[in-house]
């Protein structure tokens, strides 16, 4: 249900906004405009069930805004407000057939008692354009909503109960389960479905609605025992559930804890809330259900601890870094009562670590301000404790394997593949490679030639001379050209080299290969 407020007073439209409780009488969208005008243009994209809107308002005021918005939103059920006693406001508001008329100062439970009537008409006019087959689960999921709610709302249920000819008995057994899904749901309506589905398969009943993109709640009710306990059926409930839904992109399934009465689902809801958060240390696609284990406190990174880590990637390898973090994590699983937001704040604080590390060597991956930022948004994103281990394992292999980089094979690797990739710029400097490699000029040249036997600027040189070799094939080609194209800009400095490394002049090799 939509809802648009109207009012140019800016603390009033902020208190109306902020303290009412617009889920509770289905309201699941509100916009809102400080004049009639913009109320007029937000609502023909946004078309609302309801209006609550000021009277007297700059630009258009909120009886002619109403009349605009009511040539498109024909069923649109009205509620005006106005500090002013104006029979005149009065009678256009009785033409306009409003539900109510609230005076200022506004009284919180009178607004709240008009927006619920309010809300009742668009939920009759719903039902009626519908018919009952699809007004079903607007009510089921109507009653969801309310069933988690803080205070029970027994006389909203009493009426929308007989409407699915539910009855509630003074014992119940019930639990509340919420679905966390790794992603934005798609398609939450066929996800409901296959929920609600495997309850009835086993004679529950279940009503579920989604709460938000990544949650679905689900409350299961049975009325009686007798056959097979509530437990067994829950279980039997789990099974199939987990059978129907998908390994990708991921899920955890929360159960709350048992409760007798319905009016008890909200603690059931909190259980399962507080279950879900334990779903972060267990892999994707678990059930997490009430537990006996016995820590109860949460996992702490003393100074010590994260000293040592630093302390491993100074002066060991990637292994025992590696291994150090394989430790870590297993301990942390042991305490799932360890707040997510602390966990993935010590994951952020020893990426911190891994960054400072690269920096004083020099790495370019590490030097980069963004990647902070990109590794704290892949953070914060991460579902489970496995995910930021895999997260903080990866920037562990990169600074060990810039680290290995500049040790002998690796360092003349990354010279050769630079030099391949960049020949035809004719600045091309040592000073370039150098930082591109991460190693200074004179180390860079030190293990080239130990490890080539040649120089870096003789292998650049031989390695333009090759590729000017196969440019001088095409005769179309002037040597001008040529030279420009291997990283020469003067062409007497190209020959030079040219015969210096072949012992011809361009012009010799080219008539050699042509009689060839």
């Amino acid at each position: 249900m939509k809802l648009l407020l109207v009012e140019d007073e800016q603390l009033i439209r902020k208190g109306i906004l902020m303290k009412t409780d617009w889920q509770q009488y289905g309201i699941n969208e509100v916009k809102h405009a400080d004049n009639g005008r913009d109320a007029v243009h937000i609502a023909e994209q946004f078309r609302p069930d309801i209006l609550l809107t000021d009277i007297r308002m700059p630009w258009m005021d909120g009886i002619e805004a109403a009349r605009c918005i009511r040539k498109f939103c024909p069923k649109m059920r009205i509620i005006f407000m106005s500090g002013f006693s104006d029979k005149e406001y009065l009678k256009a508001a009785i033409s306009l057939q409003a539900v109510h008329y609230v005076e200022k100062p506004i009284h919180p439970d009178e607004l709240n008692e008009a927006v619920r009537n309010a809300s009742i008409m668009v939920m009759n006019d719903q039902r009626a354009d519908m018919g009952e087959e699809e007004s079903i689960p607007l009510i089921k999921r109507e009653i969801a909503a309310l069933l988690f709610s803080p205070e029970y709302p027994s006389e909203k249920l009493a009426r929308l109960l007989p409407l699915l000819g539910f009855q509630v008995p003074d014992a119940i057994s019930c639990v509340c389960s919420v679905l966390k899904w790794h992603q934005p749901i798609d398609q939450p309506d066929h996800l409901l479905g296959e929920l609600e589905d495997a309850a009835h398969q086993i004679d529950m009943d279940c009503f579920s609605i989604l709460k938000d993109d990544h949650h679905l709640v689900i409350h299961l009710l049975i009325h009686s025992e007798q056959g097979f306990p509530f437990n067994d059926k829950l279980q039997r409930w789990i099974d199939d559930v987990l059978s129907r839904l998908p390994k990708s992109p991921g899920y955890h399934l929360a159960v709350g804890s048992k409760v007798n009465r319905m009016d008890q689902l909200y603690a059931s809801y909190l259980s399962s809330v507080v279950y879900l958060q334990r779903g972060f240390y267990q892999p994707p696609n678990s059930v997490i259900r009430e537990t006996s284990h016995s820590r109860k406190d949460g996992f702490f990174l003393d100074d010590d601890r994260s000293g040592a880590f630093a302390l491993t990637l100074q002066q060991d390898g990637s292994h025992q870094a590696q291994a150090w973090l394989s430790k870590l994590m297993s301990d942390i699983q042991k305490r799932p009562d360890t707040l997510v937001s602390y966990t993935k704040g010590i994951y952020l604080q020893l990426y911190q670590t891994v960054q400072q590390i690269g920096k004083e060597n020099g790495i370019p991956a590490f030097k980069q301000e963004m990647a902070l930022g990109t590794y704290v948004e892949r953070l914060y994103a991460s579902q489970t404790l496995e995910e930021l281990q895999l997260l903080l394992s990866g920037e562990l292999d990169v600074l060990f394997d810039y680290l290995e980089s500049r040790k002998g094979n690796s360092i003349i690797r990354l010279v050769t593949t630079y030099i391949e990739r960049n020949y035809r710029n004719r600045q091309l400097s040592l000073t370039e490679i150098s930082d591109y490699v991460g190693v200074t000029v004179p180390h860079l040249c030190s293990v080239f030639k130990e490890g080539t036997g040649m120089t870096i600027k003789h292998f650049l040189s031989e390695y333009r001379i090759d590729r000017a070799k196969e440019l001088l094939a095409n005769k179309e080609l002037k040597l001008f050209d040529i030279a420009l194209q291997v990283g020469y800009g003067d062409g007497e400095y190209f020959s030079k080299i040219f015969k210096k490394i072949t012992n011809l002049q361009p012009s010799e090799y080219r008539k050699r290969i042509a009689d060839v």
